[in-house]
């Protein structure tokens, strides 16, 4: 590219600059319009990573409109830009644009394809299933499972409790005679979210030490999930090939794999998680008889946010079924409320690969 293109280039993108700074107040109020307006204009005009991070920034502040011109805006840059293709996607589908499949997409299409149509969005990475980890360890309760501490997270964490709770040293030898491991994770943990709930503009919380906190294997909630008495059920009646598992799954998939790693069966439980049909939910947590996993294997459940779209078996013949009685128990043992884990199977994976057994 020579000066003369090079100029040409960045005056167009300026352009475009000026237009999408000019949108703003449409989308946000003052207060995050501000926040926008600054950020937006400390970037430089070609800094993909830089923008990149802007448009992550909208995804969490959930303003679609702006997430979709930021998006467009990273793809003037770099045309191939993967994450932002979509982010731009998760935001089209959030106003409700209707978008053509890009040229080249097995969808609608009956020829081979490396992801199968009966697969859900994706795979977890390791680090999303230690979000889910973390999230669902139980904090009143004994779990057993080992843990691993990284970064010096036990120091960083206790230095911050010093200033906060005005600890002594006394206090502190107490917390290193706890035992085992997940005991301390535990704590940290409690603390962690005792801050979140206290946290205000004024005396924000800035949580550092939970990602340095690996829980090694799957504390009860999810191995209560991955067994048969759970995952087991959901998969062998609605994995199947001719439901959720199979090439007319639609938008609803679940993994149904001889041998299943950990980021299926945590896909899995996430697109469980995530689903609502008219105001219900699969799982709900507040009202656990409620949740349509349980009322969508039953006969004769129609009715608002009841009636499964399509006829399906009947899997609980009664609420004294084994299978019924079973799935209620873990429903039943889940906390409320709802958790927001920060990120969903909609949008690309950030951090990690895909995890393994």
């Amino acid at each position: 590219m020579n000066s003369n293109q090079r100029v040409v280039r960045y005056a167009a993108l300026a352009a475009v600059c000026v237009l999408l700074v000019g949108t703003v107040s449409t989308v946000f109020g003052k207060d995050h319009e501000l926040a926008y307006r600054r950020q937006f204009q400390a970037l430089d005009a070609s800094d993909v990573k830089g923008h990149m991070t802007l448009a992550k920034w909208c995804r969490e502040k959930e303003a679609w409109e702006l997430l979709k011109k930021q998006c467009e805006y990273v793809l003037t840059l770099d045309p191939n830009h993967a994450t932002a293709k979509i982010y731009l996607k998760l935001a089209e589908t959030k106003l409700g644009v209707s978008t053509a499949a890009p040229a080249g997409s097995s969808q609608g299409s009956s020829g081979g394809s490396a992801k199968r149509s009966s697969q859900p969005i994706r795979e977890l990475t390791d680090e999303e299933v230690q979000i889910l980890r973390r999230s669902e360890l139980l904090l009143d309760r004994p779990e057993r499972v080992p843990v691993k501490f990284r970064n010096d997270v036990l120091e960083r964490f206790w230095d911050y409790m010093v200033i906060r709770e005005n600890l002594t040293k006394k206090d502190k030898a107490a917390f290193n005679r706890l035992r085992p491991a997940v005991v301390k994770a535990q704590r940290i943990l409690a603390r962690i979210a005792d801050y979140k709930r206290s946290s205000t503009e004024d005396f924000p919380f800035d949580d550092q030490y939970s990602s340095d906190i690996e829980i090694e294997r799957d504390p009860a909630m999810f191995r209560a999930f991955v067994s048969p008495r759970v995952s087991g059920v959901i998969i062998t009646s609605c994995a199947t090939n001719r439901c959720h598992g199979g090439t007319d799954a639609g938008e609803f998939m679940l993994f149904n794999e001889r041998n299943m790693t950990d980021g299926m069966n945590y896909a899995n439980y996430l697109m469980l998680h995530e689903y609502e049909k008219d105001g219900e939910r699969l799982i709900n947590r507040d009202t656990p008889k409620r949740s349509l996993l349980l009322i969508f294997g039953q006969p004769d459940t129609t009715g608002p946010g009841t009636d499964h779209p399509t006829k399906v078996d009947v899997v609980f013949p009664n609420p004294r079924h084994v299978k019924y009685r079973n799935l209620l128990q873990w429903l039943t043992g889940l906390p409320a409320p709802t958790p927001d884990y920060g990120f969903s199977l909609a949008e690309p994976a950030e951090t990690g690969g895909k995890s393994t057994n």
